[in-house]
């Protein structure tokens, strides 16, 4: 398996799609700050296969996946494996009433296209769908991989933390990964196989016996038979194509007979028939003088269209009828709004009237109530007097003057206030009064004068219209004129298409007795050919009346003569035909004695060599069956043979120590290459060796080649023992496996924090030398900048408030 594209969109810290483009690399790193999302991507990759992530092994919680904040997950993988592309894409939605829900397909796409075009374009290039639903895909995608989660996390993805699992597995742990990675199981199919061969060997024997049994009798019985049938039907062959050969050539002269007679008695019914149709005679006269109305009606039609013409010329003359129709509309408008401003200006004279009566009379009021007001005043001034004195008392100071009174004044007691106040406010309201209705009154007045200037204006803007128009009595002159040239161009039109409806009635007429005539040719030259084989006459004259009447005389005299022949050639038909059913009769008979039964005697002679055939078939048959038995002994020989050998295999097989004995051999060779790489790396002091209970354990060289468990390394020694045991395992894999597996793909994260710098070096130098053997694809997880520094391809990885981001660079 090798990753090409990778989506990732609401996945882990990834809130927004993000895509990784692994199409063109064989080595990179994923590398940035701790926390940025380097491990999600290398659970994307997992998480698309098997639908969880080695962080949870659980499928239980799909849901946590997802990001904090969107409702929906998505991650998109597209992959090679055995040279075919395919696309496993996993999907999640968060639910508040039912939970988080799960959805996936595995599709085999199109590899025409190419891997860096865009990846929506690659998703949509299926070619077929191989799995939907997360637990099928995930069955698929094991089936394809030949390999199970378990197997997928110790072999192609090293999660961080998990480097040391097949290291220090048990034995039978180690064991199981091995026949699983290494497809050691087949060889248990293998026995399966060889033991349902081995039944299918017994059964054949059985089989072989059983028809062995049926054909040697068989054949015995009917091998007595078969020679005299194949010479009783070899002579009957050549008496029966003989006694076909006579019967045919009879009977061809039966038919030849029947034949002429046939002809004659046909001959003399078409004779019978030939007469002159009742219609002929008159049907020329029709014609002509169809012909004639024809001609006349044309010429009708002619003249009416040239008088329809004149009439159009006549009116194409005078002007058009709508702009008249408009000036006398004009003239009609004009007189009206005369009439209006002479109404309008009355009426205005009119509102002025009561304006200025209106205005005199609120005038008059105005000074009325002047003199009330004033009235008012004095006797408001004579009351206060007359006030002051009643309260004056003799030897008193004077309120006014300030002297003592000394005789008390005398004055009349004045009108009341209240009654002169009543005329006050009645001279006001009347005041009021005149003042709205003066002002109603000029309102009025200034709406009457706006009517009457729009009234002028329009006229004015009217008269300007018709300045350049014709006069009145002009127009009215022109519209008569124009009436009357249209009332006369309909009618001429009328005439004209009354006229041409006429002559297309004469034509159709015309053509109606044309085709009359056509066909009572047509049925004349029918009749003539039908009896031209008797030497009919040439048609002479080329009237139609004419020419039937000469050919009904020559067919009367025809008909008086092919009967006489008729009886003749009747009597020598039924005489052939006598010969012909005394043929048949006896080679019904033939036939019937030797057993041969047709449908058709011309098919007789076809039928007894077929017959023959078949008895000579069933001879060469006898002695197939004869040459079957002796391969029937040789095929059951060879049957019991192949159930011996495969019974044999199918017990080797079946013991389990057979598969021990590969898992053992393979270990073996895998301790051999992982203690290489492991040499090199710790500097020469450890090598890796198995016990005799297949546990792993390490050679220490720096304590006189000591062999020690692995699980007593340091964290740091067990990544390098680790990393050379899955280095190893991931070249020799297919190798092991005879190519029934392939890991295309190694991905390690993290664990390279506890390597020094030339350690360091040395594992970066031999996973580049990985990555370039076979098409293999390395990645690599790390924070580390030293190691990002070393690989070409580096996909960097950070992360802000929006969540993580990938960056490819080279």
């Amino acid at each position: 398996m090798r990753p090409l594209r990778l989506l990732l969109d609401g996945f882990g810290s990834y809130r927004r799609p993000t895509e990784a483009d692994f199409s063109d690399t064989d080595f990179f790193v994923l590398t940035g700050p701790t926390g940025a999302g380097k491990t999600t991507v290398i659970d994307g990759i997992c998480f698309a296969l098997y639908g969880t992530v080695p962080r949870r092994d659980s499928r239980d919680t799909i849901g946590q996946p997802l990001a904090p904040e969107p409702s929906d997950c998505r991650v998109a993988l597209v992959f090679e494996a055995s040279g075919k592309r395919y696309a496993a894409v996993r999907t999640l939605s968060r639910d508040q009433e039912s939970g988080p829900a799960a959805q996936a397909r595995l599709d085999l796409l199109d590899g025409s296209i190419p891997a860096d075009a865009p990846l929506t374009e690659i998703l949509d290039a299926s070619a077929d769908l191989l799995a939907e639903g997360p637990d099928q895909v995930t069955a698929a995608v094991q089936d394809l991989l030949g390999l199970s989660y378990q197997h997928f996390t110790q072999s192609v993805l090293l999660p961080q933390g998990r480097f040391a699992e097949f290291l220090q597995a048990e034995p039978d742990r180690r064991h199981k990964l091995l026949v699983e990675l290494l497809a050691f199981g087949a060889y248990g199919k293998i026995g399966q196989l060889a033991r349902d061969r081995a039944g299918r060997a017994a059964d054949q024997v059985q089989a072989a016996q059983r028809e062995r049994n049926e054909l040697s009798a068989a054949a015995k019985a009917a091998d007595e038979r078969a020679g005299a049938r194949i010479e009783e039907l070899g002579a009957l062959v050549s008496t029966v194509e003989s006694q076909v050969n006579d019967l045919a050539r009879v009977s061809e002269q039966a038919r030849l007979m029947t034949e002429k007679a046939e002809q004659a008695r046909a001959m003399v019914s078409l004779l019978a028939v030939i007469s002159v149709p009742a219609e002929v005679p008159e049907l020329a006269e029709k014609v002509a003088r169809a012909e004639q109305l024809v001609v006349t009606r044309r010429q009708l039609t002619d003249d009416a269209r040239q008088v329809a013409e004149n009439a159009q010329l006549v009116r194409d003359g005078l002007p058009d009828r709508r702009q008249v129709e408009a000036f006398g509309k004009s003239y009609e408008k004009r007189r009206s709004l005369i009439a209006q401003l002479d109404r309008e200006r009355q009426q205005l004279a009119t509102k002025l009237d009561t304006e200025r009566t209106r205005l005199a009379a609120m005038e008059s009021l105005q000074r009325r109530t002047e003199q009330v007001q004033a009235a008012q005043v004095a006797a408001a001034q004579v009351n206060a007097v007359y006030a002051l004195a009643v309260r004056l008392r003799l030897g008193q100071r004077c309120a006014v003057c300030q002297q003592p009174v000394g005789a008390l004044p005398r004055h009349q007691i004045p009108r009341g206030m209240r009654e002169i106040k009543a005329v006050a406010e009645s001279a006001e309201a009347n005041l009021d009064l005149a003042r709205d209705a003066h002002a109603a009154a000029a309102t009025q007045a200034a709406v009457a004068r706006v009517r009457m200037e729009n009234t002028k204006q329009r006229l004015d803007e009217l008269n300007e219209t018709l300045a350049d128009a014709l006069g009145e009595s002009e127009a009215k002159n022109v519209l008569a004129a124009i009436v009357e040239a249209e009332i006369r161009l309909r009618g001429t039109r009328e005439d004209a298409r009354a006229a041409r409806i006429q002559a297309q009635a004469a034509e159709s007429d015309r053509a109606t007795l044309a085709n009359k005539e056509r066909s009572a040719w047509d049925e004349f030259r029918r009749a003539r050919d039908s009896v031209a084989g008797l030497g009919a006459p040439a048609v002479a004259d080329p009237g139609l009346p004419a020419a039937w009447s000469a050919l009904s005389d020559w067919a009367d005299e025809q008909q008086a003569e092919q009967a006489g022949r008729l009886a003749e050639l009747e009597a020598d038909a039924a005489a052939q035909q006598d010969q012909v059913d005394a043929l048949t009769a006896a080679l019904h008979e033939l036939l019937a004695s030797h057993e041969v039964d047709v449908a058709e005697l011309a098919n007789a002679p076809a039928a007894v060599a077929a017959l023959r055939s078949q008895a000579v078939s069933d001879f060469v048959r006898l002695a197939r069956d004869r040459e079957r038995l002796d391969t029937l002994d040789e095929q059951i020989i060879a049957a019991r043979e192949e159930q011996l050998v495969a019974g044999d295999l199918s017990k080797l097989l079946q013991s389990a120590s057979f598969e021990r004995w590969l898992c053992s051999e393979a270990l073996d060779s895998l301790v051999a290459e992982a203690s290489v790489t492991l040499k090199e790396l710790s500097d020469g002091r450890y090598q890796l060796d198995r016990d005799d209970r297949s546990d792993l354990v390490v050679i220490d060289y720096q304590d006189a080649g000591a062999r020690r468990p692995v699980h007593t390394l340091s964290g740091g020694e067990t990544f390098q023992a680790s990393l050379a045991l899955a280095l190893a395992l991931s070249r020799q894999v297919a190798g092991l496996s005879a190519e029934m597996r392939k890991l295309q793909s190694l991905f390690l994260d993290e664990g390279f924090g506890t390597l020094d710098a030339e350690t360091l070096d040395t594992v970066v130098t031999t996973l580049e030398r990985l990555a370039a053997d076979e098409d293999r694809m390395v990645g690599l997880v790390t924070h580390i900048p030293a190691l990002a520094d070393r690989v070409q391809v580096r996909f960097t990885v950070s992360r802000d408030a929006s969540g993580s981001s990938l960056r490819k660079e080279r």
